[in-house]
């Protein structure tokens, strides 16, 4: 079974369709077709087809070149048979029911981009005159077709381009996460942070709303560490960066400032508000923990603008998980 491929040119078809059945009129052949040869794949492929009748030939459809009807006619230095059966008894074309055939290479610069052919299933030859009329026509193909190709190696040019920008644009966008996301964790890193908390206190300034923020620290960290080894240490982290991700809103910011320090901004939200929250991080990261067979826990310390001025919220907020500390650990305390 020939492969079969998919293939169109408008420009090409608008121009060769016209020639084909000029073919046909000039030489009373069932069926003329135009192909395209690739000769590093060593196939050829079947471009347009005009009036198929006994022939049935497919647009589209593609051979091996060693099983080309026209490489068998052009291998015996002939333009045309009107004895197919006879001459190629177990071809391609015999198999199609040929009778007659002719095929004329289409040249450009030299190079044969592929073949003007005619077939039939009744016994025709075509004089020497029609011959160098149907050469004519291959010359003008041959134009279209060179135009074709170009048109084609432009288009798969631009394509390759396309996708050369879109993967740089990827690999950007993938720079760009990695200069604001903490590798371990996958939440914003300290950079990310500023940015965003300078937009969030901004916001909190024009609008008149509240801001309220938690600063998070996993309690005997370092002794963690020390017990068990630093791929518990940084389980614990991830544990809490999952935690973190899971109970923040879209709006709010979760971020690993560095160490075991984490910390989490709300817009429109003040400090009662978010110590509800904070208990939930609290229970949700002690049964993560407890699931990975380990006992932790943090300490919180919560800061809102409606008691502290917004350039003070992180310090005043640290002072309240400093507090949280000296208290005994594993508590949430807000600012006063």
């Amino acid at each position: 079974m020939p492969q079969r491929q998919s293939y169109s040119s408008v420009a090409l078809e608008q121009a060769a369709r016209p020639l084909l059945q000029l073919v046909q009129h000039l030489t009373g052949l069932d069926t003329t077709f135009l192909t395209r040869i690739d000769w590093k794949a060593l196939t050829q492929q079947v471009v347009l087809v005009e009036g198929q009748h006994g022939v049935p030939l497919q647009e589209g459809s593609v051979v091996n070149w060693s099983d080309s009807m026209c490489r068998l006619l052009f291998d015996t230095q002939r333009s045309q048979s009107d004895a197919v059966p006879v001459l190629f008894p177990g071809s391609s074309g015999a198999a199609l029911g040929m009778q007659s055939f002719f095929a004329i290479p289409v040249l450009s610069e030299g190079k044969t981009l592929g073949t003007l052919c005619g077939a039939s299933t009744e016994a025709v030859l075509i004089t020497e005159h029609t011959l160098s009329s149907l050469k004519l026509i291959a010359d003008a193909l041959a134009y279209q077709m060179a135009l074709d190709q170009q048109m084609q190696l432009q288009q798969r040019k631009v394509k390759v381009a396309e996708k050369t920008i879109d993967k740089l644009y990827l690999q950007a966008q993938q720079m760009e996460n990695l200069a604001h996301t903490d590798e371990l964790t996958g939440l914003d890193n300290r950079r990310a942070f500023q940015t965003k908390f300078e937009q969030y206190q901004l916001h909190s300034e024009v609008q008149g709303t509240a801001l309220a923020l938690m600063m998070i620290d996993i309690d005997e960290f370092k002794q963690l560490n020390d017990q068990y080894g630093h791929e518990t240490g940084d389980l614990a982290l991830q544990q809490l960066g999952t935690v973190l991700a899971a109970v923040a809103r879209q709006s709010d910011i979760a971020c690993r400032l560095g160490g075991d320090e984490f910390v989490l901004a709300a817009a429109d939200t003040t400090a009662e508000g978010l110590l509800h929250l904070a208990h939930r991080v609290q229970q949700q990261f002690k049964q993560q923990m407890q699931q990975s067979g380990l006992e932790s826990s943090l300490s919180i310390g919560i800061a809102s603008s409606v008691e502290s001025p917004l350039d003070q919220l992180l310090q005043r907020a640290d002072q309240a998980l400093y507090k949280a500390k000296e208290l005994g650990r594993d508590r949430v305390e807000i600012a006063g």
